[in-house]
C-alpha cells in the first residue's frame, strides 16, 4: 500500500498527485474533502497529516511532496510517517529550498527548510537516499559535492528508508 499525503483536492489546491493514481493500493490523504473530479481517482481519506488515521506498519511508501511547509508541526508528521511505514518502507519528501522563491510565494507556507536541517531531521529515524549525487570518479570529493548540489537546488528532495 502507498499513501500520498496532500495531493491536492481540486479545491484549495489542484489535484496533482505525484504517483500514478491508476496503480492499485494507493490511498490519498488530504485535510479537505476531494472535489467530485478528484474523488474519481483512488481511495480518499480526509485527515490531518500530523495525526495519520492509519494503523502502524500499514504502508510500504509514503509520498509527501510540498506538504511539510504547510504543516503546523512537521516533526509530528515525520513521527507519524515513521509509525505507519512498514520496516524498510520509504518516505519521499519534497519541499521548496529556502533559496527558492517558491519557499516564500505561498502565504500558506508555515515553514521554510534548508537541505541540512531536513537531512538531519530525517536521519534520526531513517536511512537517507539522496536523489542528486556528484560523479563517482571524484573520490573523497564526491560526498561533500553531493551535499553541496542538494543544498543549492530549488526543491529539496529526500527519501528516507525506515530503519
Amino acid at each position: 500500500m502507498i499513501l500520498e499525503v496532500g495531493p491536492g483536492t481540486g479545491r484549495s489546491y489542484g489535484f496533482n498527485p505525484s504517483i500514478e493514481y491508476s496503480i492499485e493500493y494507493v490511498v490519498f490523504l488530504d485535510i479537505e474533502p476531494p472535489s467530485i473530479e478528484a474523488r474519481k481517482h483512488g481511495t480518499w481519506v480526509i485527515g490531518d497529516a500530523q495525526y495519520l488515521p492509519f494503523r502502524s506498519n500499514a504502508f510500504s511508501k509514503i509520498i509527501a511532496h510540498h506538504v511539510l511547509e504547510h504543516l503546523r508541526d512537521p516533526d509530528m508528521f515525520l513521527g507519524e510517517a515513521y509509525r505507519v511505514l512498514k520496516p524498510k518502507g520509504v518516505l519521499s519528501l519534497r519541499t521548496p529550498n529556502f533559496l527558492s522563491r517558491n519557499a516564500y510565494a505561498d502565504p500558506d507556507h508555515k515553514h521554510v527548510f534548508n537541505f541540512l536541517t531536513l537531512y538531519f531531521k530525517l536521519r534520526r529515524k531513517f536511512t537517507i537516499l539522496l536523489p542528486f549525487s556528484a560523479g563517482s570518479m571524484l573520490g573523497k570529493l564526491a560526498k561533500p559535492l553531493t551535499f553541496l548540489i542538494n543544498m543549492l537546488t530549488d526543491e529539496i528532495r529526500l527519501e528516507g528508508v525506515k530503519k
